[in-house]
């Protein structure tokens, strides 16, 4: 009961004989048993091991009683318990095999925020049949394991629950006994059940197959777990060797016979060590502790191992050739992913040729640093083999654990030779191996095409200037194929390894480090990130390439301040010049008011809109490349510094006095061109475009026609004028959105950022005048375009453009430039869009340098959104000379994936764009009517790429067309353009901004 804030439990029994209260509390759930804190023990509890509390009963009146009492502060969800009668006879007294339990704060929930969702029931059960059976060993965790297997089945998050468990398991963080003797063929039995239902899983649930690899390298096969038990004893009687207390293969004997764990081999190792060293003790628990195995372990073995082992000199070499057999046997029963036991298990799969080939492997296991990437080759041509086998239907466990161990084997080879300094020959030998060799692990289709383009990449002369640049692309999207990997996982398995580790009570750093500590040492990635690393240098330096990426000259100067991204920052005002460090830039943010300077990690696109915005006002954007000059930077967090970009190319840094202002950006106010425009009609024809009514985008194509040569084609066009959105919002059909928009523009008015959903919503909400839609359809008729059948749609794709106004990014760029709200009007241009095997884009004053004599453009295949929204990875990016007519390659391509589509595009075009000292691209949404389709990038067979002699007529041909925009409009021009089957589309052009 519940009085005066103190929540109070009473206990009482009519048992004869002293009783003891054997407890623990529960915090998060009621499966919980965890150590009451010392303020709510009271003075006659004892500590009873690590998670129990024993307290007394009082006698009263012939009832043994007990009280007691928690604060509000204090009070747990609930009681586990069990009682211990200590005369006439001690017993323990439960509850039908479990714990009794009693509710404390019987209205307070269990705690939330884990993030497991429906798996916390799951998670519940798991954590209750750790934390409150009296008996449990390895054989129940298994078998409870393969029975919850049933339930989960093809449901890849409860898989990963499943080996988060099993995982805790196996690096010791859960009892393999506890008041159960287990005979080894139990546990065998067990072990044999789990793995082949893991195998099923594998073969039936390909998304789940990297999860049940994992749980497979953590749960030995079984064996023939009766083998244990008999060949101890088998030993011991061949060398006459007494079955007396007191001596250590006695007590190893009689550990055995009640129970055999993956304790074992790490024993069974040290003590082989133990006798090669001719009975160096210290070597003998060397070796334990190298296995994880302390000698308090040994000791805390309900059959424990106290005492040392013994040397007789003359059984040396009979007992090291007994327990190495031995060895064998344990291994066949706990270590299925060992490549010895793993080949065996095989073998009869297994045709001669492979046999051989593996015999070969295990002999050539230890070979010095010049064999290694013959090792390497040689171990990647089995697991081809093994790779073809496992689609087969036959010995499907036996296949995966010589899989795994072939894998591990691998990655021990790479890691015992990696810090020597290898060149650069063999690094690309070796990432060519590993890539196949994590692609056979793990069906990812990034990985895969990166695999095939190294392939190739490697049958040509290596390490020149242009191999190297061209290698680059390819590390750098692996390795941002590497973070992703990581980045899922992580995300799959650190909550469900927070939640069961805090149940388990786990030591934290193997909560913390759970899915860091699984990359690394489950994950050839991990390796193959190794190899990029250490080839990543010698790439740059071969191709000439800097630290540094210049995407916008500026001169940055105030206090280093530090991000997770650009984005997570946007809305916030510096009070003081910042240079902002941000680990993730997307390509569409807004630059906070008073930052002077953004470096990132990240490649990041010259022609993006973020990079275009930074130009603008004179921000000084960069990414550097070398982690360790990054680090440095971040190091000076808080700290005021000066950055500067060198002639050649470097960003210099320079700490300076805190109170200097120097290098703040000053901004100029921007001012709309156009009053509030009155109604004239719903849709209006290219002829009829002007800049009172339209956007620079729709009259720039005006502009155009007639003054470009016709193998430059534009693009049908007609626009929904400003002041549509105005004049639909205040018709009479649209009453109820129009007031509630007219209340959030308000609210947004004074900076109240969490009205900008509601009038996005709001924008979305109108209902269209019938006038709107014919006017559209005779406009777009007369234009040429096809009319779309789908009137709500199309109708849709307007609201869309209309309601981009209120984005974050454009609410925070006007209210930084001074333009009011109520002054931002949007024209919806509506073309066809232009047929794209590739897009481009080009400034025609080179960005970096500011040299007018040279072009530079990028060049992606597909459409051009992942090129000006900054999707990863690089664009494949040229400058041209315009004396010379010539071009210069600057990069290769490492976009992941390309977009494709057509029909119609509906484009924002605002008079919010294009104005003096002002980027507005890319602040508003352009959609297409049809979303787009992505599909991934394989370079192994792109021309772009490969075919030199395609790739300088499409730079010229890029190159001209920009010269003529530029001609005809008389000032440098930053142009979007698409090239398909031999034709190139201007789609849109504007002024370039940040040029001095």
């Amino acid at each position: 009961g519940k009085g005066e804030g103190i929540y109070r439990v009473v206990l009482a029994s009519d048992l004869p004989g002293g009783l003891l209260l054997h407890w623990g509390v529960a915090w998060r759930s009621p499966h919980e048993w965890l150590m009451p804190s010392e303020a709510v023990r009271g003075p006659e509890t004892r500590v009873a091991g690590e998670t129990a509390a024993q307290t007394p009963f009082a006698e009263r009146d012939g009832l043994r009683t007990l009280r007691l009492e928690f604060s509000e502060e204090a009070a747990p969800l609930g009681l586990q318990f069990v009682l211990r009668r200590e005369e006439p006879a001690a017993r323990w007294i439960n509850w039908r095999g479990g714990n009794f339990y009693v509710p404390v704060q019987a209205g307070k929930a269990p705690a939330s925020g884990t993030g497991l969702g429906r798996l916390e029931e799951l998670a519940d059960e798991i954590v209750r049949a750790e934390t409150t059976h009296n008996s449990w060993t390895l054989m129940h965790r298994l078998n409870l394991c393969h029975d919850l297997l049933d339930r989960i089945g093809n449901d890849a998050e409860g898989l990963a629950l499943a080996y988060v468990w099993l995982r805790f398991s196996a690096i010791r963080q859960l009892t393999w006994q506890r008041h159960y003797n287990t005979k080894p063929r139990e546990l065998a039995h067990a072990q044999d059940r789990l793995t082949r239902r893991l195998a099923e899983v594998y073969r039936h649930e390909p998304g789940s197959r990297p999860l049940a690899r994992l749980a497979l390298a953590t749960v030995g096969p079984g064996g023939e777990g009766q083998r244990i038990r008999d060949e101890i004893l088998n030993i011991m009687h061949r060398h006459h060797l007494k079955e007396v207390s007191g001596h250590f293969l006695e007590e190893w004997h009689q550990k055995l016979h009640n129970n055999t764990t993956p304790d074992d081999i790490v024993i069974c190792e040290a003590y082989i060590e133990f006798l090669r060293s001719h009975g160096q003790r210290d070597r003998f628990y060397q070796a334990l502790e190298a296995g994880g195995v302390t000698r308090q372990r040994l000791e805390s073995f309900e059959r424990p191992i106290r005492t040392a082992p013994d040397f007789v000199p003359h059984l040396r070499d009979g007992l090291l050739h007994d327990f190495q057999h031995f060895l064998r046997i344990l291994k066949a029963s706990h270590a299925g992913a060992d490549f010895e036991t793993a080949f065996q298990a095989a073998r009869g799969q297994l045709e001669g040729g492979l046999q051989g080939l593996l015999q070969h492997i295990w002999e050539q296991r230890y070979a010095p640093p010049e064999a290694l990437t013959g090792l390497v080759g040689a171990i990647t041509e089995a697991r081809r083999r093994v790779s073809s086998l496992l689609r087969g239907s036959g010995g499907l466990r036996e296949l995966l654990y010589l899989d795994l161990a072939l894998e591990q084997l691998l990655r021990g080879a790479v890691e015992r030779n990696i810090h020597l300094r290898l060149g650069g020959e063999q690094l690309a030998d070796l990432i060519a191996r590993v890539l196949e060799n994590v692609t056979l692990s793990y069906e990812d289709p990034e990985l895969a095409a990166c695999s095939r383009h190294w392939d190739r990449l490697q049958s040509v002369p290596r390490f020149g200037a242009d191999w190297s640049l061209h290698a680059k692309s390819v590390v750098d999207r692996v390795g941002r194929a590497l973070s992703a990997w990581i980045d899922r996982f992580y995300q799959l398995l650190q909550p469900k390894a927070e939640r069961l580790g805090r149940g388990f009570q786990a030591e934290p750093w193997t909560i913390t480090l759970f899915s860091e500590e699984v990359v690394r040492g489950s994950s050839l990635g991990f390796v193959l990130s190794i190899l990029i690393r250490h080839l990543d240098p010698l790439l740059r330096q071969a191709a000439r390439m800097g630290d540094w990426q210049i995407v916008s000259r500026g001169r940055g100067a105030g206090c280093i301040e530090i991000a997770d991204s650009l984005q997570s920052i946007q809305r916030k005002r510096f009070d003081g010049p910042a240079i902002v460090v941000a680990d993730r830039v997307a390509g569409d943010e807004e630059i906070p008011e008073n930052v002077t300077a953004v470096i990132a990690p990240d490649v990041i696109d010259i022609v993006s809109h973020v990079a275009v915005r930074a130009r603008n006002a004179g921000v000084l954007f960069a990414s550097c490349h070398d982690p360790e000059r990054l680090r440095q930077l971040k190091s000076l967090c808080g700290r005021h510094v000066q950055l500067e970009v060198s002639p050649a190319g470097d960003v210099i840094v320079t700490e300076r006095a805190a109170a200097a202002p120097a290098g703040a950006t000053t901004i100029q106010r921007a001012r709309p061109r156009v009053a509030a425009p009155a109604f004239l009609k719903y849709a209006v024809e290219l002829r009829e475009f002007d800049d009172k009514i339209v956007g620079g985008k729709s009259c720039h194509q005006a502009r155009l026609r007639g003054r470009l040569p016709d193998w430059i084609r534009l693009p049908a066009s007609v626009a929904v004028p400003f002041g549509i959105f105005e004049k639909v919002l205040g018709l009479e059909l649209n009453r109820e959105v129009s007031g509630r928009y007219r209340e959030l523009a308000q609210r947004a008015d004074k900076g109240e950022l969490d009205a900008l959903a509601g009038l996005r919503e709001c924008a979305l909400a109108l209902n269209a005048p019938g006038e709107l839609a014919s006017a559209l359809r005779e406009a777009m008729g007369r234009a040429g375009l096809t009319c779309p059948g789908d009137w709500d749609k199309a109708w849709s794709r307007i609201k869309q453009v209309w309601a981009s106004k209120w984005n974050e990014r454009a609410f925070l760029s006007r209210r930084r430039m001074g333009i009011a709200h109520a002054d931002l009007y949007m024209a919806v241009l509506i073309q066809e869009v232009a047929p794209a095997e590739y897009a481009f884009v080009i400034h025609t004053v080179n960005p970096s340098t500011g040299r007018a004599n040279e072009l530079f453009a990028e060049v992606v295949p597909g459409l051009g959104e992942t090129l000006v929204g900054n999707h990863p990875g690089r664009a494949l990016s040229f400058v041209w000379d315009k004396a010379a007519g010539t071009g210069a390659l600057l990069s290769y391509p490492s976009k992941s994936a390309a977009l494709h589509g057509g029909g119609l595009i509906f484009r924002s075009d605002s008079n919010g764009e294009d104005l003096a000292g002002y980027a507005g691209a890319g602040l508003y949404d352009s959609v297409l009517l049809e979303a787009p389709r992505a599909t991934e990038l394989d370079y192994a067979q792109e021309p772009l790429v490969w075919d030199e002699g395609f790739r300088r007529n499409l730079f010229e041909s890029i190159a001209r067309l920009g010269l003529e925009v530029e001609r005809a409009c008389g000032a440098p021009q930053d142009i979007e353009g698409t090239f398909a089957q031999g034709n190139l589309h201007l789609v849109q052009t504007r002024p370039q901004v940040g040029l001095e």
